[in-house]
């Protein structure tokens, strides 16, 4: 079972649904750049969860240490 890191959310209002959706699946595309960078399978490593009040889009607790241990700028997310 992964265990996902939770890296952007945005809370669904009256209206704002298409906007949110579209903010979430640039970031998740980001993420998914990010993770074929470093080697890893997008699919297994990045998700989004879209629930009644809010979306969210998460890393791999693997990733997220991926990221967090290689040298680099980018690291401080």
């Amino acid at each position: 079972m992964t265990t996902w890191i939770w890296v952007a959310r945005w809370l669904k209002k009256p209206g704002n649904e298409a906007e949110v959706k579209s903010a979430a699946q640039a970031i998740r595309k980001h993420w998914e750049e990010s993770a074929l960078d470093q080697g890893l399978d997008p699919a297994k490593n990045v998700t989004t969860a879209e629930g009644e009040k809010e979306i969210r889009v998460g890393i791999s607790e693997e990733m997220d240490e991926e990221f967090r241990e290689a040298s680099g700028e980018w690291r401080y997310y």
